[in-house]
């Protein structure tokens, strides 16, 4: 949910105690740990407005069940044998200690959190402890890990399941220094501990099949959890029944196009590379097309027909991880020669992974010279022979290693270029740019959309980016409100247009505006993020008024939906306002959970606990809050 906050109501006017002090700065600290996802969940209903149409294709699978890969392997034995041999076929698996790194620990001094990675029986654990003054350390969380994701290539990232979430843990291993550090994202003195839940939309990029399942969990068909046949294929059902019992490698051999799978070899270089795009194309901020859902993408059809992907204008230089797809289409080698795409260079099935550095830079020669002569390069002749481990290797100068955004991984610079001098720096997503000159902008082609669609889905993308980055300015709230309460006369039943201009409307103090809107919107059929959106909101309204029953009613769903401290935290104060003191302090304890080492909710415990009579938990929890000051800095070592 967005980083909005409520003022706790004061005991008496121009008063406020000292533990309602230090509950807003928890609360404050809690909300600046969250942020706005793409929704989840498919809507219930159709809006009035009619949804932008799906795109055609001549395959008869796009709209079609999946299998899973276990069906494809009958006929398709020497593909699958290719296939397994590549990163994508070990993107995500479950976790077995026996084959995963050594135990290790580090500290983590940004955040004064110490990390131990060790095995408790048959399990593989990660444990987060805070660093005391005196230098010994309280345990805030231990997990066991569930998933791996990640090839192991570069480096290996872990999820574990809590109350039904999966969440990504804080700790990483690094195959290049062989070493144990934060994850991606986390290395900053306030990150999100195990709160970063894992969504649809970031297992779709590591998982082969997967589906969301209520109210909060993920199920994967056919044990599909690696990257699999139908990613690429699309779905296999109209096949299968095609060919049942059909054991040739190609049952379709009169010459005639099979059309109940999709082969990306028959398709346009644009919808091609759309299978690609589905991963590797990812930029600041995404936006689903109205109606859709995470998943909804099918190969044979453009990536736009499921959601669009915004960057930052001028970012697309810097390398990023995803940033691949940007870079290539810049290439003038791109540019003016059809037959170049993703596949040129990285064959899905390709036979010879994983090669060596020599015979990589080799084969990277070979079709670099397809349409290039070796004797066209004007690079100075000693620079061309001195690359290593290959003489004269191309991509060494024209596709250089260089830093990405993840610590301690370099990944090849897709920009076909003379790269007069090596990038060493990336640019971080979270720089002082003066923001006025910055806008969104997106490869993909939206010329399908009406101008109202585009400007909602622009709109949408400028809202999620303020909450990314709303310490720094409020310009991109500024564009977000212009383009959505444009198009809002238009664009009718949209129940999360309507969620997002009351969020908006919250922001720029309009409380009229921002109750009608999210009331509005809580009238709809929404999905669960829009819905959260629109509750959170409300909530805040509610609580100002101090109409704490109602406010009760909306929390205590959204803590059904969501594992999120801030919604514990709320509900905690309107039960601790209703004299619900035990289930106070059950929300306040659950809090505690899910965002450890909070003072505040420590020190608001106290009182609690003491009107229970529970002597020992108050002394319990009056020592936590010395130990953990409501500011969020872990009090450190002197």
């Amino acid at each position: 949910m967005s980083p909005t906050i409520f003022t706790p109501p004061r005991g008496q006017p121009g008063q406020q105690t000292r533990s309602g002090r230090r509950l807003l700065a928890c609360l404050l600290t809690l909300a600046l740990s969250a942020g706005c996802q793409p929704a989840d969940d498919e809507p219930r209903t159709t809006p009035d407005t009619p949804r932008p149409e799906r795109t055609s294709s001549r395959f008869l699978n796009i709209q079609q069940d999946y299998v899973g890969s276990e069906q494809c392997v009958t006929c398709h034995k020497k593909q699958h044998q290719t296939w397994q041999v590549t990163a994508h076929a070990r993107s995500m698996a479950p976790v077995q200690p026996d084959h995963e790194p050594d135990d290790g620990q580090f500290v983590h001094a940004p955040s004064g959190r110490h990390y131990a990675v060790n095995r408790v029986q048959d399990q593989l654990h990660h444990r987060e402890s805070l660093v005391n003054e005196d230098g010994s350390r309280t345990v805030l969380s231990d997990h066991p890990l569930k998933y791996l994701v990640g090839s192991g290539r570069f480096s290996r990232t872990y999820l574990v399941e809590i109350d039904g979430f999966l969440v990504e843990s804080p700790v990483t291993w690094y195959a290049s220094r062989k070493a144990w550090d934060m994850s991606p994202g986390y290395d900053h003195s306030r990150h999100d501990s195990f709160r970063r839940r894992a969504n649809q939309g970031c297992l779709l990029c590591h998982a082969g099949l997967v589906t969301a399942a209520e109210p909060h969990g993920f199920t994967f068909p056919h044990k599909e959890l690696a990257i699999g046949c139908e990613r690429c294929h699309g779905p296999g059902s109209a096949h299968v029944k095609r060919h049942q019992g059909n054991t040739a490698h190609d049952a379709s051999s009169n010459g005639t196009l099979d059309l109940t799978i999709v082969n990306p070899t028959h398709l346009t270089r644009d919808l091609a590379e759309a299978i690609c795009q589905q991963c590797h194309l990812q930029g600041d901020v995404k936006v689903l097309v109205r109606g859709r859902r995470p998943g909804d993408f099918r190969p044979g059809l453009p990536l736009a027909d499921e959601r669009v992907e915004y960057r930052l204008d001028g970012s697309g230089p810097e390398m990023t991880v995803v940033g691949h797809v940007d870079q290539l289409q810049q290439s003038r080698c791109y540019q003016q020669a059809q037959s170049l795409s993703c596949v040129t260079c990285h064959d899905p099935h390709d036979p010879h992974e994983p090669r060596s550095p020599r015979e990589k830079l080799t084969y990277q020669r070979t079709v670099c010279l397809e349409c290039h002569k070796s004797t066209s390069c004007q690079g100075p002749a000693a620079d061309r022979q001195a690359t290593a481990p290959v003489a004269d290797a191309c991509t060494s100068c024209h596709m250089p290693q260089v830093p990405t955004e993840i610590p301690h991984i370099a990944f090849t610079h897709h920009r076909i270029a003379v790269h007069k001098s090596p990038v060493r720096k990336v640019v971080s997503k979270f720089s002082d740019t003066n923001p006025d000159t910055q806008k969104l902008v997106t490869c993909q082609d939206l010329s399908r959309f009406s101008s109202d669609e585009r400007n909602r889905m622009l709109g949408l993308a400028y809202l999620r980016l303020h909450f990314q980055r709303q310490w720094s300015h409020g310009t991109f709230l500024t564009r977000a409100d212009a383009l959505l309460n444009g198009v809002a006369p238009r664009i009718s039943g949209d129940g999360e247009l309507d969620a997002a201009r009351a969020e908006i409307a919250w922001e720029r103090g309009d409380r009229r505006q921002a109750g009608q809107l999210a009331q509005q919107a809580l009238q709809q059929a929404l999905p669960t993020d829009a819905e959260i959106q629109a509750s959170h909101v409300r909530v805040q309204i509610l609580i100002e008024k101090r109409e704490f029953r109602t406010a009760r009613k909306l929390l205590t769903r959204m803590t059904r939906l969501r594992r999120n401290p801030l919604h514990w935290a709320l509900l905690g104060h309107c039960n601790k306002e209703l004299g619900r003191t035990r289930e106070a302090i059950t929300a306040f304890e659950q809090a505690l959970q899910i965002a450890p080492g909070q003072g505040a909710l420590h020190a608001v415990l106290v009182p609690l606990y003491r009107q229970t009579k529970n002597i020992s938990q108050a002394d319990h929890h009056q020592s936590q809050a010395r130990l953990f000051p409501p500011n969020g800095f872990p009090r450190r070592k002197k």
